[in-house]
């Protein structure tokens, strides 16, 4: 017949699965063609957009921080710039799973590698590489592969660090260590 003699084995060998990064943005681009809109919010997306304790804002942890006013000015730019196209796409239940992935990954990525440098009094620019070399550059790593047929988010390194801006408003995460002040 027509499978014998075949090496049914290469067809499974190059099987490449489809990681759930890549679902969610084939599922995205599914829910805006067809304007399949979700008018919730997903648990695990409230959970960062929530303020947790704290009465600082973005401008004063950033200035605590040791940022400069124009570093502090970018920075509201930059989280801007992310706030827009999370607002934009907030209706898609697939956006909503993509960012909060996204906001752990940075959440753990700071925690284990940036605020460790935060508790230890290193200088900012020791700090800013920090984040640069081990939240934003892999994160933007993942998106180029995991999203890269990507029509809509495409996020690119300034949202991934206004990202990080917005998780440091809604008190996520500090550039100081208000334990020891």
């Amino acid at each position: 017949g027509d499978i014998a003699g075949r090496d049914i084995n290469n067809v499974y060998h190059n099987y490449q699965p489809i990681t759930w990064y890549q679902r969610k943005f084939q599922s995205l681009a599914a829910e805006i063609e067809n304007d399949h809109r979700y008018d919730k919010t997903i648990e695990d997306l409230e959970y960062f957009e929530t303020v947790l304790d704290g009465r600082k804002g973005l401008q004063n942890k950033l200035k605590d921080g040791g940022h400069s006013d124009l570093d502090i000015s970018t920075a509201l730019r930059q989280k801007q710039k992310f706030a827009k196209k999370q607002e934009k796409y907030k209706y898609y239940e697939s956006a909503q799973w993509i960012n909060s992935h996204l906001f752990a990954d940075i959440l753990m990525r700071f925690n284990d590698y940036v605020k460790p440098l935060i508790e230890a009094n290193e200088a900012k620019n020791i700090i800013m590489s920090s984040v640069f070399k081990n939240v934003i550059n892999p994160i933007v790593q993942k998106l180029n592969v995991e999203g890269a047929n990507d029509d809509y988010l495409c996020y690119d390194a300034e949202d991934v660090l206004g990202m990080v801006y917005y998780l440091t408003g809604r008190c996520h995460i500090n550039w100081k260590d208000y334990d020891n002040v």
